[in-house]
């Protein structure tokens, strides 16, 4: 069992947890994920690592109440226990020899973004980040992200907080100032990376993007993840999740992705009507 040391919301709808797992801490990366199950008979979930300390043997969760399984997750407290948490999974995120690197992050995809720029302050980079987020209420880890970049804005769609407007918009008046970015690294919901590239692309500016669609068992064996890049084939789980932005096929992913909205529904109402049950 991976007990949970520290829980946390960080917004009405996003939950910060901190598990028990020194054998997962010990090798994990930025970039990589792990599959728990809240419970024994839960759904296997991917959850990008946002952090992990070696030291403590702790690795940091941070997620997105969507459905049925997140919610479950979400309704345990510190000092009880996940039932599985296996990992590091997927390929970590190359980040060695870069020396400056424009890290956008929308929505939960920060959780993701973070630990990536984090690493690369580590490594001496120049961070530039871009963070936005529907309003103010749903801002995350923005205390975070200032500590590890030499830049940081911060974007809300409807100006609640920062600057108002999309992620596009800043990181275009970068690189037209003259801000010579050896790569972007781009994660959050799939419309805004595909823009993102968009952007990119009429600069000639690498792009790379992490891809978290539905995954299930973690290993390449359900094929539930495949995405399109550069016209192949590729599983997000073992072949990513980082891929070249400019060769995804984006289109295809959110096609995809729609497939599964009203499972995700049906499962959120099934889950809150036994809730409901449970509490009479």
């Amino acid at each position: 069992m991976f007990k949970i040391v520290e829980r946390k919301e960080l917004n009405p709808t996003v939950t910060k947890l901190v598990i028990e797992a020194p054998l997962v801490a010990k090798k994990a990366q930025p970039g990589q994920f792990i599959i728990v199950r809240a419970k024994e008979d839960s759904e296997r979930i991917p959850l990008t690592v946002a952090d992990y300390d070696r030291e403590a043997g702790t690795v940091t969760i941070i997620f997105q109440i969507v459905g049925g399984s997140t919610m479950e997750l979400n309704e345990l407290r510190e000092g009880e226990s996940v039932h599985d948490f296996v990992g590091p999974l997927g390929v970590a995120s190359h980040l060695d020899g870069l020396k400056k690197v424009a890290v956008v992050g929308g929505g939960v995809g920060c959780a993701i973004a973070y630990p990536i720029a984090k690493k690369l302050h580590e490594l001496g980079c120049e961070v530039h980040s871009i963070v936005g987020f529907r309003n103010k209420d749903l801002v995350i880890l923005e205390d975070e992200f200032k500590a590890c970049s030499d830049k940081l804005v911060m974007m809300t769609d409807d100006g609640s907080h920062g600057q108002k407007g999309v992620v596009t918009a800043p990181l275009e008046e970068l690189i037209q100032s003259g801000e010579n970015y050896d790569e972007v690294i781009a994660i959050g919901p799939l419309v805004m990376m595909k823009f993102v590239c968009l952007t990119t692309k009429k600069y000639d500016v690498k792009t790379v993007v992490s891809m978290n669609p539905i995954m299930i068992d973690g290993t390449g064996m359900c094929g539930g993840c495949r995405l399109t890049v550069g016209g192949e084939t590729k599983f997000a789980c073992v072949d990513g999740p980082d891929f070249d932005g400019h060769l995804v096929d984006f289109d295809e992913a959110m096609q995809r992705g729609n497939m599964y909205k009203e499972f995700e529904t049906h499962a959120r109402e099934e889950h809150c009507n036994l809730f409901k049950k449970d509490v009479q």
